[in-house]
Protein backbone atom coordinates (compact mmCIF):
# COMPACT_ATOMS: atom_id res chain seq x y z
CA UNK A 1 0.00 0.00 0.00
CA UNK A 2 1.62 3.16 -1.10
CA UNK A 3 1.57 6.22 1.34
CA UNK A 4 0.79 9.84 -0.26
CA UNK A 5 3.10 12.32 0.60
CA UNK A 6 1.49 14.85 3.73
CA UNK A 7 3.34 18.42 2.52
CA UNK A 8 1.20 20.88 0.92
CA UNK A 9 2.86 22.69 -2.01
CA UNK A 10 0.94 25.85 -1.73
CA UNK A 11 1.54 25.88 2.19
CA UNK A 12 5.61 24.90 1.19
CA UNK A 13 5.33 27.72 -1.32
CA UNK A 14 3.90 30.14 1.39
CA UNK A 15 7.01 29.64 3.84
CA UNK A 16 9.84 30.06 1.12
CA UNK A 17 7.87 33.22 0.30
CA UNK A 18 8.32 34.52 3.90
CA UNK A 19 11.54 33.08 4.66
CA UNK A 20 12.91 34.41 1.35
CA UNK A 21 11.27 38.01 2.59
CA UNK A 22 13.49 37.70 5.73
CA UNK A 23 16.45 37.08 3.82
CA UNK A 24 16.09 39.82 1.65
CA UNK A 25 15.51 42.50 4.58
CA UNK A 26 18.89 40.83 6.15
CA UNK A 27 20.84 41.25 2.63
CA UNK A 28 19.43 44.80 2.41
CA UNK A 29 21.04 45.84 6.10
CA UNK A 30 17.56 46.36 7.40
CA UNK A 31 16.86 44.93 10.66
CA UNK A 32 14.09 41.66 11.73
CA UNK A 33 12.68 42.08 14.85
CA UNK A 34 12.27 39.12 17.21
CA UNK A 35 8.77 39.24 16.33
CA UNK A 36 9.55 38.37 13.17
CA UNK A 37 12.02 35.84 13.92
CA UNK A 38 10.03 33.86 16.46
CA UNK A 39 7.17 34.07 13.42
CA UNK A 40 9.21 32.79 11.24
CA UNK A 41 10.25 29.82 13.45
CA UNK A 42 6.89 29.35 14.32
CA UNK A 43 5.72 29.00 10.68
CA UNK A 44 8.89 26.57 10.04
CA UNK A 45 7.79 24.44 12.93
CA UNK A 46 3.92 24.34 11.83
CA UNK A 47 4.84 23.19 8.09
CA UNK A 48 7.44 20.88 8.40
CA UNK A 49 7.32 17.38 6.70
CA UNK A 50 6.63 15.20 9.71
CA UNK A 51 9.52 12.60 7.92
CA UNK A 52 11.79 15.21 8.16
CA UNK A 53 11.69 17.30 11.24
CA UNK A 54 14.20 20.57 11.59
CA UNK A 55 17.20 19.50 13.26
CA UNK A 56 17.02 20.11 16.24
CA UNK A 57 21.03 21.30 16.88
CA UNK A 58 19.86 24.03 13.90
CA UNK A 59 17.51 25.50 15.51
CA UNK A 60 19.33 25.33 18.86
CA UNK A 61 21.99 27.48 17.25
CA UNK A 62 19.89 29.90 15.29
CA UNK A 63 18.35 30.71 18.72
CA UNK A 64 21.96 31.24 20.10
CA UNK A 65 22.88 33.43 17.40
CA UNK A 66 19.98 35.42 17.23
CA UNK A 67 20.36 35.70 21.22
CA UNK A 68 24.09 36.95 20.88
CA UNK A 69 23.02 39.69 18.26
CA UNK A 70 20.31 40.77 20.20
CA UNK A 71 22.62 41.45 22.70
CA UNK A 72 25.09 43.17 21.27
CA UNK A 73 22.39 45.47 19.92
CA UNK A 74 21.16 46.50 23.38
CA UNK A 75 24.70 47.17 24.49
CA UNK A 76 25.10 48.91 21.38
CA UNK A 77 21.90 51.49 22.53
CA UNK A 78 22.83 51.39 26.00
CA UNK A 79 26.40 52.67 24.94
CA UNK A 80 24.95 55.49 22.76
CA UNK A 81 22.61 56.87 25.82
CA UNK A 82 25.40 56.75 27.54
CA UNK A 83 27.46 58.83 25.53
CA UNK A 84 24.41 60.97 24.85
CA UNK A 85 23.96 61.34 28.30
CA UNK A 86 27.77 62.32 28.97
CA UNK A 87 26.89 65.48 27.01
CA UNK A 88 24.43 66.69 29.04
CA UNK A 89 26.22 70.43 29.80
CA UNK A 90 28.26 70.74 26.81
CA UNK A 91 28.34 72.85 23.75
CA UNK A 92 27.82 71.05 20.93
CA UNK A 93 27.81 72.66 16.76
CA UNK A 94 25.77 69.90 14.81
CA UNK A 95 24.99 70.16 11.03
CA UNK A 96 21.25 69.91 10.90
CA UNK A 97 19.23 69.50 7.25
CA UNK A 98 15.96 71.57 7.43
CA UNK A 99 14.18 70.99 3.98
CA UNK A 100 17.26 69.91 2.43
CA UNK A 101 18.83 72.93 3.31
CA UNK A 102 22.22 72.14 5.43
CA UNK A 103 21.98 74.57 8.57
CA UNK A 104 24.94 74.88 11.18
CA UNK A 105 23.26 75.36 15.30
CA UNK A 106 25.20 75.74 17.94
CA UNK A 107 23.71 74.88 21.20
CA UNK A 108 24.32 74.06 25.20
CA UNK A 109 22.71 70.59 25.81
CA UNK A 110 20.23 70.33 28.67
CA UNK A 111 18.31 67.33 27.61
CA UNK A 112 18.36 63.95 26.43
CA UNK A 113 15.77 61.54 25.10
CA UNK A 114 15.61 57.92 23.24
CA UNK A 115 13.07 56.11 21.50
CA UNK A 116 13.77 52.84 20.41
CA UNK A 117 17.42 52.88 19.13
CA UNK A 118 17.33 56.48 18.45
CA UNK A 119 18.66 59.10 20.62
CA UNK A 120 18.24 62.91 20.63
CA UNK A 121 19.60 65.99 22.21
CA UNK A 122 18.03 69.49 22.71
CA UNK A 123 19.55 72.56 23.09
CA UNK A 124 18.87 75.38 24.84
CA UNK A 125 17.59 77.43 22.10
CA UNK A 126 15.01 74.32 21.83
CA UNK A 127 16.82 72.52 18.93
CA UNK A 128 17.07 68.82 18.31
CA UNK A 129 19.58 67.13 17.09
CA UNK A 130 20.92 63.48 16.84
CA UNK A 131 24.36 62.32 18.03
CA UNK A 132 24.99 61.24 14.13
CA UNK A 133 24.31 65.59 13.22
CA UNK A 134 26.96 66.55 15.88
CA UNK A 135 30.22 67.97 14.52
CA UNK A 136 32.14 69.34 17.65
CA UNK A 137 31.84 69.38 21.68
CA UNK A 138 33.64 71.76 23.85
Amino acid sequence: MAISPTTNSSTTNSVATQIGAAVQQVQNNQQVSEQDFLQMLTTQLSNQDPTQPVDENQMLAQLAQFSTVEGVNNLLNSQTQQQAISLLGHTVQALVSTNNSPQMVSGKVVGVSWNGSKVSLTLDNNTSVTLDEITQVS
